[in-house]
C-alpha cells in the first residue's frame, strides 16, 4: 500500500514538473526527443484558463496522455512578447498550440478557448501523424 501511495505521489510530482516546465526547456526537449511542442497560453486571472489547466491539461498529464509532447504552460502576463510570437498575435485565452517541424518549416496548430480532453487528443494525434521535430 505504501508503494502504491509513493507511486501516485511520484506520478503527481512528475506531472506537476511537466506542467510547470519553462518554454525554453520544453523547446529543447522537443528538439532533443523529436516530440511536438505543446504550449498552453493562459493567465491566472482567466477563469477558462484555470479550468483548462486544472481539468484537461493536469488530468491528461497525470494519465500519461501528454507524454508524446513536450509541454510548456505560459502566463501571458509574464512574457507578453513570447506569447505574441507563439500565438501569431491572437489575443483569445486560453490557447493550446502544438508546433511541429515539417520539411524544415514550422507548422502551428491550435485550439482557442476552454477545451475538454477530446479536442486536445485530436490536436496531438494530428501533430503526431505528421513528421515531427527533427524527424
Amino acid at each position: 500500500m505504501v508503494l502504491f501511495i509513493l507511486a501516485i505521489a511520484l506520478a503527481s510530482v512528475t506531472s506537476e514538473q511537466q506542467m510547470t516546465q519553462k518554454y525554453a526547456e520544453a523547446y529543447e526537449q522537443s528538439v532533443t526527443e523529436q516530440k511536438p511542442l505543446m504550449v498552453v497560453v493562459g493567465a491566472p486571472w482567466c477563469p477558462a484558463c484555470n479550468v483548462l489547466k486544472d481539468t484537461t491539461i493536469k488530468q491528461m498529464a497525470q494519465t500519461g496522455e501528454l507524454d508524446s509532447v513536450s509541454l510548456a504552460v505560459i502566463n501571458k502576463d509574464d512574457d507578453p512578447e513570447l506569447v505574441k510570437q507563439l500565438t501569431g498575435g491572437d489575443k483569445m485565452l486560453p490557447q493550446i498550440i502544438v508546433f511541429t517541424q515539417e520539411d524544415g518549416r514550422w507548422q502551428r496548430r491550435k485550439l482557442m478557448g476552454y477545451q475538454p480532453k477530446q479536442p486536445v487528443r485530436s490536436l496531438i494525434r494530428k501533430a503526431l501523424g505528421r513528421k515531427v521535430l527533427g524527424g
